[in-house]
């Protein structure tokens, strides 16, 4: 049975900015809506973001509700200088790692 790590923690603003996304990413052919324009304004790839919410919001039925909405009441900001993006993306890479490796003995 693979091993459980906790999700990755977040802040307020970075739980927001993910929950905006995966709204405007269901909703993509629709609208472009505010955060995937902030995803795009930064330069960050989808995939790059699709890590972040892999590692803070596991569960698929989470991110579903997120998706078909309705979105966060508050703006989508960007909640990330360039080195703390890059910084999360890291951590996001490493928590997924050793939950994709790690086994329960």
């Amino acid at each position: 049975m693979p091993k459980t790590h906790p999700p990755m923690k977040l802040s307020h603003e970075e739980d927001v900015f993910l929950r905006h996304w995966m709204f405007d990413e269901v909703h993509y052919q629709d609208r472009q809506g505010p955060a995937k324009q902030l995803q795009i304004e930064h330069g960050a790839s989808p995939a790059d973001v699709a890590i972040l919410i892999a590692a803070a919001i596991p569960d698929t039925l989470d991110q579903e509700a997120a998706g078909l909405g309705p979105p966060p009441a508050e703006a989508a900001q960007w909640p990330w200088s360039d080195d703390g993006f890059r910084s999360r993306l890291m951590e996001a890479r490493t928590i997924l790692g050793e939950r994709k490796t790690g086994y329960c003995q």
